[in-house]
């Protein structure tokens, strides 16, 4: 049983994936292998040619997998979109990162039918509300919450590499009430997808402050300390840890300011989880140490403002963040009073100074 459908009587969905990166392109390709779902893509430039001509590629602890082409849906371009083939999609899952998700959810609209299921995976809390919003602003389509658990990036354009997180998952629910039929049928299909597995969650938004928590907290320590800070690192660091505790805790207690339920007892099993993931960091962290945008200000960010909001003090984050959005903003090429180019002999990252320097 599955959702409380048989294995061999699924329901076949429309799954619309915006972005085939590594959670887009992972959990897309996923859902891909089960049977009578048909997942299409929106993608751009290389990963367009890639997806149409091979399909999606995973190269994955939990099993490697090329889905054809032939076996996905329309693969939209999103620079043509106008032009693209419209249908109305069932599940509309958006991949990309929490500052593109507004942008992206919108160019999604058009394939948004009355019962469509809106599925945000990114990270961070601070932005469900507004998904929330733009979907209920549209007058049709059903917004979920959701995230998702994942160490995978882009191998190269239509090929995914998944590392840690075995296996991955997909957290959602609905903000309130209830699961629909249709929330229950997106269950189902996960529950028959290999390599990942989905939880439908009562509450939903506790789950997602769960995760937020650590992602935020680990990104800290990870981003500032550098790559050889690998998470099964931090737990065997004790002046890491220590910090890495220290924001844990003060997001736990912001999280409580919301009246968001969460057991400290999830704080232990995060260590655990810490352990066990030989080599991970997170993607926020390679994008900061990459020279690329990255989600440091819809996480640690968001944490300082909702910090200042509800009145809880968080410095250890607060410090973590401002030693980090400084590399961000020079990464999306903004001019800051006093930065010159360091000089030759310094490795630098991110389009204000071009190439990397050896």
């Amino acid at each position: 049983m599955s959702g409380g459908y048989q294995s061999g009587d699924l329901p076949a969905l429309k799954w619309l994936i915006f972005g085939c990166g590594g959670v887009g392109g992972y959990f897309g390709a996923r859902v891909a292998q089960v049977k009578g779902q048909k997942v299409s893509y929106i993608v751009r430039n290389k990963a367009l040619a890639a997806l149409k001509e091979h399909g999606v590629k995973i190269t994955s602890i939990c099993g490697d997998v090329q889905v054809p082409a032939s076996d996905l849906g329309p693969i939209l371009d999103s620079q043509a979109l106008d032009k693209e083939e419209r249908f109305v999609a069932d599940v509309i899952m958006l991949g990309c990162k929490a500052w593109e998700a507004a942008d992206c959810l919108k160019a999604c609209e058009p394939w948004c039918g009355p019962n469509t299921l809106v599925l945000p995976l990114q990270n961070g809390v601070e932005g469900l509300s507004n998904i929330k919003d733009i979907v209920g602003s549209w007058g049709k389509g059903h917004a979920l919450a959701g995230c998702c658990n994942i160490v995978s990036a882009i191998a190269e354009p239509g090929h995914i590499r998944h590392w840690a997180a075995n296996p991955p998952y997909i957290t959602f629910g609905e903000f309130t009430g209830e699961p629909t039929e249709r929330t229950k049928q997106v269950k189902a299909v996960f529950d028959a997808a290999p390599g990942m597995e989905g939880h439908l969650e009562a509450d939903a938004l506790a789950k997602i402050w769960e995760k937020f928590c650590f992602i935020c907290s680990t990104t800290a320590v990870q981003a500032t300390t550098g790559p050889h800070a690998t998470q099964d690192v931090i737990p065997q660091i004790p002046e890491l840890c220590t910090t890495w505790r220290a924001a844990m805790c003060e997001i736990i207690a912001l999280c409580h300011s919301y009246g968001i339920a969460y057991e400290m007892e999830q704080l232990e099993k995060r260590v655990e989880a810490l352990t066990a993931a030989v080599g991970a960091t997170t993607s926020c962290s390679r994008d900061l140490w990459n020279g690329k945008p990255s989600e440091v200000d819809d996480l640690l960010g968001s944490v300082v403002r909702m910090g200042k909001e509800q009145k809880v003090p968080v410095p250890t984050i607060s410090a973590c963040y401002g030693t980090l959005i400084m590399r961000d903003r020079l990464a999306r090429g903004v001019e800051l009073p006093g930065v010159k180019c360091p000089e030759k002999g310094h490795r630098i990252l991110g389009p204000a100074w071009g190439k990397p320097q050896d």
